[in-house]
């Protein structure tokens, strides 16, 4: 099944997603960007990368709204995204997102697009996407609140195994070959009474940013492993939303 534009020149440079959606403001200053129908049949918090709202971030979005879901994606970073000329300093990234980038310091923002989704939108059934850090935050939510009926994990990073042990709703999770092992992580989640809806596929032949910020989709061969990557989540997503019907 394949999502996404294939129409993108001879590079990702010369090409640059158009984005469905609109633009809200949450807890003050938190920009969010919203796609999808208000009608849909569930939400999906979509939790980018290290590298911010870039095009693939929109892209990614819209094939979730335009496969019935109603996407907001939070610019938690407050448009201060990494560079890739950054990746260098790779301690003072980490230092920065395990700090200041915390659940703790970003668990308002988190209530907000929550309450937002409940109390203005009427959604009842809500789900996680999470890229790289962004997976780290969709665990975490999980962690700390059973509303969320599950999620999907791409090339996640910062995890743990107490993630895997807190974790309360299933999780599809899709590592590249420059992940950790998530082998013994996911036999937690798998003993979980949601076992059967958890779902991973390694992507051994893809590099760790592959469906994001790093992923050069004018690529064909990585332009099908990342369709197939969207395909399992929007179908593990179907089996968790009929188990909930």
């Amino acid at each position: 099944m394949s999502f996404l534009n294939t129409n993108r020149g001879d590079s990702q440079e010369e090409y640059s997603h158009a984005p469905d959606g609109d633009k809200i403001f949450l807890n003050g200053d938190l920009e969010c960007y919203v796609s999808g129908d208000k009608n849909s049949k569930a939400a999906i918090v979509y939790i980018y990368d290290i590298f911010g709202n870039h095009s693939n971030a929109y892209e990614g979005a819209d094939i979730f709204a335009r496969h019935g879901y109603r996407v907001i994606m939070p610019d938690f970073l407050r448009n201060n995204p990494v560079r890739v000329e950054m990746l260098g300093d790779w301690q003072r990234i980490k230092s920065r997102f395990e700090t200041k980038e915390s659940y703790e310091m970003l668990e308002s923002d988190f209530k907000a697009v929550k309450d937002y989704l409940v109390n203005v939108e009427g959604f009842d059934k809500v789900l996680l996407v999470g890229f790289c850090w962004g997976a780290k935050k969709a665990m975490e939510l999980s962690e700390h609140d059973d509303f969320y009926l599950g999620g999907a994990l791409f090339h996640p990073s910062f995890l743990t195994l107490e993630d895997f042990k807190g974790v309360q709703a299933p999780m599809i999770i899709q590592p590249s070959m420059h992940d950790p092992d998530f082998t013994e992580g996911f036999e937690i989640i798998s003993q979980k009474s949601f076992g059967d809806l958890c779902y991973i596929q390694v992507y051994d032949d893809m590099i760790h940013g592959f469906a994001s910020g790093r992923g050069d989709w004018s690529d064909s061969h990585v332009r099908v492993r990342t369709n197939e990557a969207f395909s399992n989540a929007l179908r593990g997503f179907g089996r968790i939303l009929a188990e909930k019907s």
